[in-house]
């Protein structure tokens, strides 16, 4: 099938160039503990739905919107609708894509063993207010697990009911850089499209800080910017 490339430039100048600043890792460390925030990329407020126009094409691509300003980013514009507009399957539709776009990673690296687990939290009480507020549900809450092993070089997911078990091969990215760059980009298939996705480097952090696999990175991610997500580093602590 025939690809279209979408180069996805999300970010606003405060994402670019605003400085966070995490502890350097001390010499003796053995465990290194970091949080990540995954947070879905369509807004939903008493005023309306907002998101990237595109975004509105690829997963409602019959629904009619309007252009408006980002409520949290003056200098951008999006596409616009109020929920009553979507539908019965439209709306269950976006309340499944918030519901798998709103995470907390919390994840420790074990430094000896070059291994990294991660349980992976479901859910915030924003989300939790948006589906009773909007779509008159309970959110259901959900924790599932993942491990990267970079001595056998596996990545394990684990389901309450079922695991996964993959090779980095099938599931790590690749990173294109300068080494002299804060930013570089990855390149992901979804819905027959190729994305151009964003990743925000902080140089003093281990490489092991990431919330995907990559195949060549130098650094920690301080985040990350796909079509359908926003994951931003929130902590980082040593042991």
């Amino acid at each position: 099938m025939k690809l279209l490339l979408c180069i996805m430039v999300f970010w606003s100048t405060e994402s670019l160039f605003s400085q966070t600043y995490f502890e350097e890792m001390p010499a003796n460390a053995t465990e290194i503990h970091f949080v990540y925030e995954v947070k879905s990329n369509y807004l939903v407020t008493e005023e309306g739905i907002f998101a990237d126009t595109l975004l509105f094409k690829i997963d409602f691509p019959k629904l009619k919107f309007d252009l408006r300003k980002h409520p949290n980013d003056s200098n951008r514009i999006c596409g616009y609708t109020l929920l009553k507009g979507f539908g019965y399957e439209n709306k269950a539709k976006l309340k499944g894509i918030l519901y798998h776009t709103n995470e907390t990673i919390n994840a420790t690296h074990f430094i000896l063993s070059k291994k990294t687990v991660f349980n992976v939290i479901r859910g915030d009480d924003e989300i939790k207010k948006i589906y009773k507020h909007y779509f008159k549900e309970r959110f259901v809450d959900f924790e599932y697990k993942r491990e990267f092993d970079f001595n056998k070089r596996t990545e394990i997911i684990k389901f309450p009911t079922v695991r996964y078990d993959f090779t980095f091969y099938e599931r790590s990215q690749k990173l294109e850089y300068k080494s002299e760059d804060d930013f570089g980009f990855y390149y992901e298939i979804k819905n027959n499209m190729q994305f151009k996705n964003l990743v925000l480097f902080e140089k003093t952090l281990s490489k092991y800080i990431s919330p995907i696999l990559f195949v060549n990175n130098n650094f920690g991610i301080k985040e990350l910017e796909t079509v359908r997500e926003t994951i931003k580093l929130r902590s980082v602590q040593y042991k």
